[in-house]
């Protein structure tokens, strides 16, 4: 074996090892996505088989614009975390704006246009109970933790996506929304679908992944 290769074994080892002990992946695969009879269709079917429910359906940027104030929003896309595709969630909290916890090198909870869900290949939008009633309570702790920082660590007062999007659910008087995940050991944004408090609206494909035909994505009605 030459050196340069068995300096490099190691390496592969461990991390094949690593692999080998961490739970299975979450959540749909982009190249599988396909729609199922809507009848037939629950939440694990997305979670496991990379299954859709045909009537909800819709092209990305419809899904984001239907999607109604304070709803959740799961972006998943190709570039893959090791529990999966589905690797943020976000809220609607006006009909061009999103509130989010941006991740360890963005700057904090923040607000962002509701047109940055493009870069996303899937987008799971639910309802997780927010009325109208809600909104001035939404709105006022989406103010409170403006550029609250990514939670890295033990610190208070830090987030990742999901823990955010659950103190905005407590502050409106809600259940949490993603609940903990114990083999994970973490709150994973897609958990929001399986959460009992929680019903799918729409499921957006973006341009890309799949080929609109294989789901029979709807041409938006103007």
């Amino acid at each position: 074996m030459k050196p340069a290769l068995r300096s490099l074994l190691p390496l592969v080892l461990t991390a094949g090892l690593l692999s080998a002990c961490l739970p299975a992946t979450t959540g749909p695969r982009m190249d599988d996505l396909h729609a199922v009879p809507e009848a037939q269709w629950q939440p694990l079917a997305l979670l496991t088989h990379s299954a859709l429910p045909a009537g909800r359906v819709l092209p990305l940027a419809e899904a984001a614009r239907r999607a109604p104030v304070g709803s959740l929003i799961v972006g998943c896309q190709r570039v893959r975390a090791v529990y999966g595709e589905c690797t943020h969630i976000t809220r609607k909290v006006s009909e061009a704006a999103l509130s989010e916890e941006t991740g360890p090198i963005g700057t904090g909870a923040r607000l962002r246009p509701l047109d940055s869900l493009q870069s996303r290949d899937l987008i799971v939008v639910l309802d997780s109970g927010v009325r109208p009633q809600h909104w001035a309570a939404m709105n006022a702790e989406v103010a409170r933790l403006q550029g609250a920082p990514y939670l890295l660590g033990g610190q208070l007062n830090a987030f990742d996506c999901a823990t955010y999007q659950n103190a905005l659910q407590r502050a409106m008087g809600l259940p949490e929304a993603v609940p903990y995940d114990p083999q994970w050991r973490a709150y994973l944004p897609l958990g929001a679908l399986s959460a009992p408090t929680n019903t799918l609206l729409w499921a957006g494909v973006g341009p890309n992944v799949p080929p609109a035909a294989q789901l029979d994505v709807p041409t938006p009605a103007r």
